[in-house]
């Protein structure tokens, strides 16, 4: 079987748009290839169809990761070959998607209707395995195709003819051979998202780097007078006291060099774009446990919560702990200086998609109400004979009214599921309309009762029910109905229960017309007017007074239940 080397047509621009340009006009013969010298206006390979339908096939050599500048590209092509207002584009690249990607291009989707098929590697291999002849045409001469497989067979034992297990004996061959280039230093290689080779070096064993080490020397300078150099010298100075992940652009970096042992091959100058320092991460297991709590003016605490602390990084003076409370909802980042003895936190709401219940939320969002400006936090890390306690004031007042939406929300919350016995995790999306029909629901089980308007109301007559005209021609009457309701949020439906709706009618302002209807057969709206300073009521069945039930409706009442207090 001829395999293609799609990395190295990458590379070969010529090549790739010679072959699967040939490939696509076999398997399309009403398909027309574009010169793409003068710019192909978006329109790499194109056809129109037995149905006359404009197809554009957009053909890109990527192999790899689709990289941010990678999906640029394909979206400024795409944006091109909309001008030409095609019914279908497929994007045809040897690449294979990830999860990731394949959501970007589902996105892509979305927004160009017409966008139609993603053929990646597996089928450019799969239709080029029908069309060997193409490869061996367009990829190799004739007389030099067997002999370069010769080479390659001798060379690096590098044509798999037995597949996979070619596969694992040639990487166990390169695994052996590269752990005897050190005595030292174990290699390992790997691929970024772009395709190009990563080689890290590690030691064998804690002597190895002082026995043989590979040093790195250099300059990192900044300047005074450039405000962004400030702020980069700032956090690399804080990265380097606390330990933390920091990038410097080459800019500040200079004279770099690599001195290794010469086994390795690396020694020599080291031009850097950038430099990664990566902090040295230590997993705490079992995680380190903690309480945060706002204090009261009596020094007692106001709210609390547990957390835990579940890594720590160290720098030259200082620690950082990273933790987060049980649900979630809220990440710490602690930061102690080890010379001073000062502490700082930063607090912040994560943006997880996994919300837990309004119960377990609560004393969360409690916590960060009672944390306004003025304030004292308080810190207890560690097991209480052994605690280790700090104090901070509140510098800002940070909560806003939407945090203020969201805590009403979830008290409400949990006051409906507490009282309907319906427990089920906060919604990911919930609009301002669902936050007001919750606020609603849950004022109707505490036994409130809510105006729902002042008039006028219409109510629908049907041609056999004349004597509803007559009832409210008498002047004053009282009307009263009943429904069930029904909370809807994200997909749950929880029943709230039987409402009653109530209200006085003083008479109604189209009665001489709704007469006329009803005599002629026809069902007709009859608008009802209330009194001055009347609102229509709406209250759960158990909580209405008797003096508005009907015989029928107070039969249905239930006992008033027993509702747990906010």
């Amino acid at each position: 079987m001829v395999t293609v080397p799609w990395a190295q047509l990458q590379h070969h621009e010529k090549q790739y748009a010679s072959l699967v340009p040939t490939l696509l006009l076999r398997l399309r013969p009403l398909a027309r290839v574009v010169d793409g010298s003068g710019g192909d206006r978006g329109k790499d390979v194109f056809e129109y169809d037995e149905d006359n339908q404009l197809i554009i096939y957009e053909l890109k050599s990527f192999t790899g990761r689709l990289t941010a500048s990678r999906r640029r590209q394909v979206e400024s092509s795409l944006r091109t070959a909309a001008q030409h207002q095609p019914d279908a584009w497929d994007l045809i690249a040897p690449v294979h998607l990830t999860d990731r990607e394949w959501a970007w291009f589902d996105d892509l989707r979305n927004e160009y209707p017409f966008v139609r098929n993603m053929h990646g590697v597996h089928w450019l291999n799969e239709q080029l395995a029908r069309h060997e002849d193409l490869v061996r045409s367009v990829l190799y001469a004739t007389d030099t195709y067997l002999l370069d497989r010769i080479a390659e067979v001798r060379a690096e034992e590098a044509v798999m003819l037995r597949g996979v297990p070619d596969l694992v004996a040639r990487q166990r061959t390169l695994l052996r051979r590269a752990d005897e280039v050190s005595p030292h230093y174990r290699l390992s290689v790997s691929a970024d998202e772009e395709g190009n080779t990563q080689v890290a070096i590690t030691p064998k064993d804690l002597r190895s780097a002082r026995v043989a080490p590979v040093v790195v020397t250099g300059n990192i300078a900044f300047s005074g007078d450039d405000p962004d150099s400030s702020s980069e010298q700032r956090r690399y100075e804080q990265a380097i006291l606390y330990g933390e992940d920091l990038e410097l652009q080459g800019r500040y970096l200079h004279g770099f060099r690599i001195d290794a042992p010469p086994e390795l091959g690396i020694s020599g100058p080291l031009p850097l774009h950038a430099l990664q320092l990566e902090a040295q991460r230590e997993p705490l297991e079992p995680a380190l446990g903690a309480q945060l709590s706002v204090m009261g003016s009596l020094g007692k605490p106001v709210q609390s919560i547990p957390l835990f602390f579940r890594e720590r990084t160290w720098g030259t003076g200082g620690t950082i702990l990273r933790g987060a409370d049980l649900t979630g909802l809220l990440s710490l980042r602690v930061q102690v200086n080890r010379t001073d003895s000062t502490w700082g936190i930063e607090l912040a709401t994560s943006g997880t998609r996994e919300y837990p219940t309004p119960s377990a939320a609560l004393p969360v969002l409690r916590l960060l109400a009672a944390a306004r400006s003025g304030a004292v936090l308080c810190l207890t890390i560690g097991p209480r004979a052994e605690a280790c306690t700090f104090q901070a004031t509140v510098a800002e007042d940070w909560m806003d009214d939407s945090f203020r939406i969201w805590l009403d929300l979830c008290e409400d919350l949990r006051f409906i599921q507490d009282s309907t016995n319906v427990h089920f995790p906060i919604p990911g999306e919930i609009t301002a309309g669902d936050a007001a029909g919750v606020h609603q629901a849950a004022r109707l089980l505490r036994g409130e009762a809510i105006s729902i308007g002042t008039g006028p109301l219409a109510l629908e007559v049907q041609p056999t029910a004349a004597e509803v005209l007559e009832r409210f021609s008498k002047g004053a009457q009282r009307l009263v109905r009943a429904r069930d309701l029904t909370l809807a949020l994200g997909t749950w439906a929880i029943d709230i229960g039987t409402c009653v709706e109530y209200c006085t009618i003083s008479g109604a302002s189209n009665l001489a017309e709704a007469r006329r209807d009803i005599e002629a057969g026809r069902r007709t709206k009859l608008l009802l007017d209330l009194p001055d300073g009347e609102k229509v009521l709406r209250q759960l069945l158990e909580h209405t007074p008797d003096a508005w039930l009907p015989p029928t409706l107070a039969a249905r009442r239930p006992a008033a239940p027993v509702r747990p207090t906010r």
